[in-house]
């Protein structure tokens, strides 16, 4: 009787700890899950701006929103879930991000690194293109932020 209770005991405490491994387990899963999805609509978004500005036949950052003049971006503004409004960014299509809880921007770095400054020749100009995903309904569903550089000749 005191050998089944023992063993009944020991298999009550293997029981409880595989449903608990089991469960954290899950919790890992969905959090990977919520990871990749945050940092490919981040992608996404990093896509939809380049071939915007692919297609664009000027990028005047005075008419475009999102197209940010050289120096006026920093880090600390990146990281800050408040700077991505309107005035500085701009929403993902639809088709993308319905929530519209993924944005876009580009930042102006002047002349391309290591391109010609002949003036007969077109210069080759730099941008920083960010992508960011976060949902200010449910912060607790993280955020991501890609960063692609990206050349144009103007």
């Amino acid at each position: 009787m005191v050998v089944a209770l023992i063993l009944l005991v020991v298999l009550t405490l293997l029981g409880i700890t595989i449903s608990t491994i089991s469960e954290t387990e899950i919790q890992i899963a969905g959090n990977e899950r919520q990871y990749k999805e945050n940092v490919y609509q981040a992608e996404a978004a990093v896509m939809q701006c380049a071939q915007t500005m692919q297609e664009a036949a000027s990028l005047d950052a005075a008419a475009l929103a999102w197209m940010n003049a050289k120096g006026s971006v920093t880090a600390a503004n990146i990281r800050s879930d408040t700077w991505w409004n309107d005035t500085n960014s701009a929403v993902v299509n639809a088709a993308v991000d319905p929530g519209g809880d993924t944005r876009y921007l580009a930042v102006e770095e002047g002349v391309a690194e290591g391109t010609s400054l002949d003036m007969t020749k077109t210069p080759l100009r730099s941008y920083a293109i960010y992508g960011k995903r976060y949902d200010s309904a449910n912060p607790n569903r993280g955020r991501s932020v890609v960063k692609i550089g990206f050349r144009k000749a103007m």
